[in-house]
């Protein structure tokens, strides 16, 4: 029974994933495009068989796949891990190894790739398990020249370093093969064959097989994957939630109060009023009693009126200021 290596192959668009993925299966099944616009939309797959043995009575076979070019403008980051998840079936099965292919200094959708990678796809592990390619380097042969860009990576890659430190790297030149020129497409046709040398000696190495403890709960992670752009919407829409029903309650705390002063005033209005009808029931009483009794003298009774009439009108003016706290 041959015994089969899976590959998987991670990259953005335009990194020249899907002509490796021809050159380590000696085919050309996957499409190759000079351009950066993403051939691959969904998952592709390649089997090929090497010898082990000069007589072949030994082989291992691999299983090249290629998966869509994470950093396409045309998709989103959870289309393309809608379309990673077509893999399942292989990667439940296990990885030999994961191919994270760059063709320079790593972008910004590179480092998203490779998060995506880490934390929604695989876990902490995946470094483990993952080779960097370097593709269109046309001094992949000279150990200094990959040395020096080695270092480079290094440097300006603070964010994945964990990646780079722990990861190898392969340099590669995969120069296309369909310019119109037999002569360039024969010298290039020489280049990627010694890539496809270093591509299978470097497979040739992989003993271990990665299986994700957490693929079970793959399609639950990316079903509830948020881009940092919708972590931010539900946030704003969270607090604008919270500053409407915080408004909402404050208000009904100032109608609450300012139905209880009302009430409170017009008990102390009703209350005054209720004293200030009684003070002149009672003089109006007293007034009588003494007309009758011939004991009220005029310039009293003129002073009386006098006091009355005061009386009233504080009375009005005080209806008139609670007029507007009472309504």
């Amino acid at each position: 029974m041959v015994n089969t290596r899976n590959i998987l192959l991670i990259g953005r668009t335009g990194n020249g994933k899907s002509t490796l993925a021809n050159v380590i299966s000696g085919t050309k099944k996957f499409r190759e495009r000079a351009d950066s616009v993403s051939e691959t939309r969904r998952i592709e797959v390649a089997e090929f068989e090497e010898n082990i043995t000069r007589d072949g009575s030994e082989k291992i076979r691999y299983r090249v796949i290629d998966t869509v070019g994470i950093g396409d403008t045309r998709l989103t980051p959870r289309a393309v891990l809608g379309t990673i998840q077509e893999a399942k079936e292989y990667l439940e099965q296990g990885l030999s190894q994961i191919l994270f292919i760059t063709n320079g200094r790593f972008t910004e959708e590179e480092r998203i790739a490779y998060k995506l990678l880490r934390t929604v796809i695989f876990d902490n592990e995946v470094s483990r398990y993952t080779t960097i390619i370097r593709t269109n380097f046309p001094g992949f042969e000279n150990e200094e020249d990959c040395r020096r860009d080695t270092q480079a990576l290094k440097n300006e890659n603070r964010e994945l370093l964990d990646i780079v430190n722990s990861a190898k790297i392969i340099y590669v030149d995969n120069p296309p093969i369909t310019s119109g020129n037999a002569r360039r497409n024969a010298v290039n046709e020489e280049t990627r064959a010694v890539s496809r040398e270093i591509l299978l000696t470097l497979l040739g190495t992989f003993r271990g097989n990665y299986r994700p403890e957490n693929l079970i709960q793959m399609n639950e992670r990316i079903n509830n994957y948020k881009t940092e752009k919708e972590k931010l919407e539900e946030e704003l829409k969270e607090k604008d939630k919270m500053m409407k029903e915080q408004g909402e309650k404050l208000q009904e705390q100032i109608n609450n109060l300012s139905n209880q002063q009302t009430a409170k005033m017009k008990e102390i209005s009703d209350e005054c009023d209720k004293k200030i009808r009684e003070a002149k029931e009672e003089a109006d009483k007293r007034i009588r009693e003494a007309q009758n009794q011939g004991n009220l003298s005029e310039k009293l009774l003129e002073m009386i009126e006098k006091n009355r009439a005061d009386a009233e009108e504080k009375m009005l003016r005080f209806f008139v200021l609670m007029k507007p706290i009472m309504r």
